[in-house]
């Protein structure tokens, strides 16, 4: 599959809203706090593109090297976009200085899981009461 991924712009947010309560909306309502991270300065988001066609995003807060979210439409999924995603961020974070990167994920999210191993992240904890809908997130890490 040929595709891009780029710094994502105003024009964005639509669909990184959209598939945002799409996949994560088992979690919480992510259309209350998207928003604010998409402002907020200190979070990098990017997309991937095929053609003009979105087909997912992730987003980096570069003060504590946390990758707030990672997405791909449902159809494009286990295509290597996420792989990809994962390891544009993970540069990101390298050229600001971060030496490690962070993440949560729901501790019932296997598929989630898996991934993030597979790119070689590990548990090193987890907290409980984590997303809004009261599910226990896994803590994981990524040494860069």
């Amino acid at each position: 599959m040929n595709y891009s991924i780029r710094p994502a712009n105003k024009e964005d947010y639509g669909f990184i809203c959209t598939l945002s309560s799409e996949v994560f909306s088992e979690f919480g309502e992510y259309e209350e706090i998207l928003p604010q991270w998409l402002v907020n300065p200190d979070v990098i988001t990017v997309i991937s593109l095929k053609k003009r066609r979105s087909l997912g995003f992730a987003m980096l807060y570069t003060l504590n090297g946390e990758i707030l979210a990672i997405a791909v439409s449902p159809e494009y999924q286990r295509k290597g976009i996420g792989t990809a995603l994962f390891t544009y961020i993970e540069g990101i974070a390298s050229q600001l200085g971060i030496t490690r990167l962070l993440l949560h994920t729901a501790m019932e999210n296997e598929m989630a899981q898996l991934f993030f191993q597979n790119v070689s992240c590990k548990v090193i904890g987890e907290q409980k009461r984590y997303y809004p809908r009261g599910q226990t997130a896994l803590i994981m890490s990524k040494d860069i």
